[in-house]
């Protein structure tokens, strides 16, 4: 039996790429007001991609919600050396919400958590619930979540193919299985998250490690196996190792309520209206049709609520 496909999307990554993808053009979008809405033009599109293409039971959305997050508090540096947020592009991640409300898309987020662990808990419970789970991102730490019936959507530039990351995909890219990034993070750090490793640590060793001891819980309970220098450095970076074990795996069990897996249905009068209200006219065009059919079907549902009330 085939199953159901959900795809969930980064919703600051297809942001952002927006965003910067779109600066150099050479009429960039306005609203109303003569703010900029590029990224909300480009998100809007990919979304309405989505929709068109009619291969998945339901869209999803997930975002981060401000700077302060448990990873944080474990470890002040994390990101510590990621840029800020653009003044541009702050009023449009509350279009994006604003669009995806009106079109009647579900989105989820969550106080102290990042995007990344909302995803994490949705897909777990749409697999539970026999889906099969498509993630849109380009951010690697999500090729944890990959398994027989969650794959990754990726495209890293404009001239790169979309690639479809699947759990041979991570292997070949990591050396490890999609649960096991945590642990080869946690021993090499990651630079794009102000994340340190371990000093003097190379690649393949890790990987050897990994291979051989299959998480880094089970390195530490296993000191007897190295000789007495390497237990005693071993020893030396633990605490450090596990805390960075901590906050490079990606939550699965964050409490959000309900998730709402039934079939999608776009709210195209909604839609529309917040189309015009943005002065986004392009896309008035392009789903104006779907607009007036679900016009039609709402005041022939109207009609015959009323037929019955006059024969009562």
């Amino acid at each position: 039996m085939n199953r159901k496909k959900v795809v969930i999307i980064d919703g600051y990554h297809l942001l952002h790429k927006g965003y910067y993808g779109s600066l150099k053009r050479k009429k960039v979008a306005v609203n109303r007001e003569g703010k900029l809405i590029n990224a909300v033009y480009v998100f809007v599109a990919n979304i309405y991609q989505l929709i068109k293409s009619k291969q998945y039971h339901t869209i999803i959305v997930t975002f981060d919600v401000g700077k302060e997050c448990w990873r944080r508090e474990i470890y002040p540096e994390y990101k510590a050396t990621r840029k800020d947020t653009p003044p541009e592009l702050i009023p449009q991640m509350q279009l994006v919400r604003d669009f995806l409300t009106s079109a009647n898309i579900p989105w989820y987020e969550k106080e102290r958590y990042e995007g990344d662990d909302i995803m994490g808990t949705i897909s777990r419970i749409a697999v539970k619930l026999g889906y099969d789970v498509e993630i849109f991102s380009n951010d690697k730490d999500t090729y944890q979540l990959v398994s027989d019936n969650v794959t990754i959507v990726s495209q890293q530039s404009k001239k790169a193919d979309r690639e479809i990351v699947t759990k041979d995909i991570v292997n070949e890219k990591f050396g490890c299985l999609p649960h096991q990034i945590p642990d080869i993070k946690s021993l090499l750090g990651d630079q794009s998250d102000n994340i340190k490793g371990v000093k003097g640590l190379h690649y393949k060793t890790a990987i050897k490690l990994i291979t051989k001891y299959g998480n880094v819980e089970s390195i530490f309970e296993n000191m007897d196996d190295f000789p007495i220098e390497k237990q005693k450095k071993l020893e030396e970076c633990k605490e450090h190792v596990l805390k960075n074990k901590k906050i490079t795996k990606i939550l699965n069990n964050v409490e959000i309520g309900r998730i709402d897996f039934r079939p999608l249905r776009v709210n195209y009068v909604r839609f529309m209206g917040f189309l015009k209200r943005e002065r986004m006219w392009a896309f008035t065009k392009m789903i104006l049709g779907d607009y007036e059919e679900q016009q039609k079907r709402y005041l022939e549902r109207k009609q015959i609520l009323e037929d019955k009330e006059n024969l009562a």
